[in-house]
């Protein structure tokens, strides 16, 4: 149980997993130039996080764009700071030495590795095989519960194609990224990660605020920034935060609405709606 007598702050899974000590840093860091007592509490999963947040458990989150606009909505967050020249973009994934080269070598059914559902990456993922004008009624979604799951998927030939984060392939080591072949990607420059403060620290927007964005013009910043792997962060526009809410608003509309079997060429049953998930007690 989180103690609500000092602040809280946690980040999405994906970043918490890649380098858990330099947010515990990020969390030093941001108590010292704000004069405030907070604490750092990473998340072990999409889902856990997103209900832990809703259920008012933490005043600061780093979030990815489809969560961060619903504790917008919800709760009345407010968007701080973002990368700065960086944004959210897909890697269609499939093994360097399997038989897929292109689209057209997709095998009838495809097996998809997905961290989640609900994120934007699966929903630009969902748009580039549009786009390829494949039949989504061809897709078995493996949801593996994290970006490393979906690398995990691919290497081990659990999945034919994978839709990656772009931070996770590009971070990932050279003997991994050898062992996959890019299929395709998105270069949309729209979407992005961001941090956003809850209504307890709103009196300290601006302060929050002038410090993430400042962290370029002192050493400890910039190293902290190196550590992170971000260039440095930027000031989030109503009108972003505007974009970023319609979309997420017409993906989740949409795909709660879809109806395979009427917009579908293919002849499907039930056993298409059946979906693989990697075992939940696994670690990647």
């Amino acid at each position: 149980m989180l103690s609500r007598d000092m602040l809280q702050f946690t980040v999405d899974p994906n970043y918490s997993g890649k380098n858990l000590p330099g947010w515990f840093l990020m969390n030093t860091y941001l108590q010292r130039h704000l004069g405030e007592i907070m604490h750092f509490q990473p998340c072990e999963g999409f889902d856990s996080c997103r209900q832990a947040v809703l259920s008012g458990a933490f005043d600061l989150v780093y979030a990815n764009p489809f969560d961060w606009v619903q504790y917008v909505q919800k709760l009345g967050f407010q968007p701080v700071a973002k990368p700065r020249d960086h944004f959210d973009e897909v890697y269609l994934c499939t093994l360097a030495g399997g038989p897929i080269h292109g689209y057209a070598d997709l095998p009838p059914r495809i097996r998809i590795a997905s961290a989640h559902e609900g994120t934007l990456i699966h929903m630009i993922g969902l748009f580039l095989m549009d786009k390829a004008e494949i039949d989504r009624a061809r897709l078995d979604f493996v949801y593996t519960g994290s970006y490393q799951g979906v690398l995990k998927a691919l290497l081990q030939g659990n999945a034919d194609v994978g839709f990656l984060f772009d931070e996770v392939y590009t971070g990932a080591s050279g003997l991994i990224r050898g062992r996959l072949r890019i299929l395709d990607q998105s270069d949309d420059a729209f979407a992005f990660h961001a941090f956003c403060i809850g209504p307890r620290l709103a009196p300290k927007m601006e302060p929050l605020q002038d410090v993430l964005l400042g962290m370029n013009d002192e050493p400890r910043g910039q190293v902290l920034l190196q550590d992170l792997g971000f260039p440095g962060f930027a000031s989030v526009t109503p009108e972003e935060v505007e974009c970023l809410t319609t979309l997420a608003e017409e993906y989740i509309s949409g795909h709660e609405a879809i109806d395979l079997r009427s917009t579908s060429s293919l002849s499907i049953d039930d056993s298409a709606f059946v979906v693989a998930r990697e075992d939940p007690t696994a670690t990647s």
